[in-house]
């Protein structure tokens, strides 16, 4: 095995690993991101904003994963930030999460008990639709960190991260590790994804993994660039997504990928279901786009951002809540281009 660094930032920014600084979903953007700079600077030089205000350094700041909590949009990232709107994404407040770990994954199974992921193995859980958090599992001073989470039904989870870290939760609470067959743990396992008692683990390198009637199985998707995040669609059809604009789906049943042409060069980094059947995707330099499963068309959205984009919620009321590295904007899917 590979000798690993004492920091886990310093194994992203390896040169022969430039998939898992992708993948990290721009752990290091805080510090090297020319884009984020520049959007601070803008707004201070022009007075539109108070930076001084730490509300407004975490609306602005550094956010990986954004979901909903029943009505409530939950939006968590650097420093262990936990960001809470009640409006629709148009006023968020901060509350404290209980770590100062970056956070990298949120999902809520039902509007009021949800688990956060992230840095150091960190994994956090709220019952009260993110108001107060609860620290369940970290590890700290490794090169471990959780990027993913799923729910195989309310309080049966499961979380995959770095270097093929996959933990699992039975009760919501008790978490234990995952091993999954001739997989190399020097490689992540980036989205994990669940579809009745089945779980899909998609990853670098075009690694996939399914887990079915207990036994899992190697998947791979037929592509050597990594897979940074994954979905499961009401039909049971599984979608992957990552590297380059890459695309691809997994029938019911099924053990093998079909890849989808999107015709798009920038990366995806995250994604959501959306109440009429589409998908939204988000990624590199600004993009968002909405992909229909039944036409394979894909129609892009402007975000008015060209920072990277990590994460995306629909709101109550059909707005897209997307989140990136310039903090959080808001997308109205009505005002989309056909660009396949």
């Amino acid at each position: 095995m590979k000798k690993r660094s004492n920091k886990l930032l310093d194994s992203y920014a390896r040169a022969s690993r430039p998939s898992a600084a992708q993948k990290c979903k721009s752990f290091l953007v805080l510090f090297f991101k020319k884009e984020l700079l520049s959007s601070f600077l803008v707004l201070f030089l022009t007075g539109a904003a108070d930076t001084d205000q730490p509300l407004w350094r975490a609306q602005h700041g550094v956010l990986l994963s954004v979901a909903r909590a029943g009505e409530r949009l939950v939006a968590v990232g650097d420093r262990g930030i936990v960001l809470l709107s009640d409006d629709q994404g148009q006023h968020w407040r901060e509350v404290q999460s209980g770590t100062d770990e970056l956070l990298t994954g949120v999902i809520f199974t039902t509007p009021k008990e949800g688990w956060a992921v992230g840095q150091d193995a960190t994994i956090v859980h709220s019952t009260d639709a993110g108001a107060t958090w609860q620290p369940q599992h970290a590890k700290p001073g490794g090169d471990t960190a959780l990027f993913s989470i799923a729910a195989i039904s309310p309080k049966h989870l499961i979380a995959t991260g770095a270097y093929a870290l996959a933990l699992e939760a039975q009760d919501g609470a008790q978490w234990t590790s995952v091993s999954l067959p001739s997989m190399d743990e020097d490689y992540h396992l980036n989205c994990v994804t669940a579809r009745g008692d089945d779980v899909i683990i998609t990853g670098e390198a075009g690694h996939a993994f399914l887990r079915h009637a207990g036994a899992w199985a190697a998947i791979p998707v037929g592509y050597d660039g990594s897979q940074f995040g994954c979905l499961t669609e009401p039909d049971g059809r599984v979608y992957s997504f990552g590297l380059r604009g890459s695309l691809f789906s997994l029938a019911p049943d099924q053990t093998k990928w079909q890849r989808i042409d999107t015709g798009v060069a920038q990366s995806f980094f995250g994604g959501a279901n959306l109440a009429d059947g589409r998908i939204a995707l988000v990624g590199g330099n600004g993009f968002a786009a909405l992909f229909d499963p039944a036409s394979g068309v894909l129609t892009r959205l402007h975000s008015g951002t060209s920072a990277s984009l990590s994460g995306v919620a629909e709101a109550a009321d059909k707005m897209l809540i997307v989140i990136g590295d310039d903090g959080i904007h808001t997308i109205d899917p009505k005002n989309a281009e056909v660009t396949q």
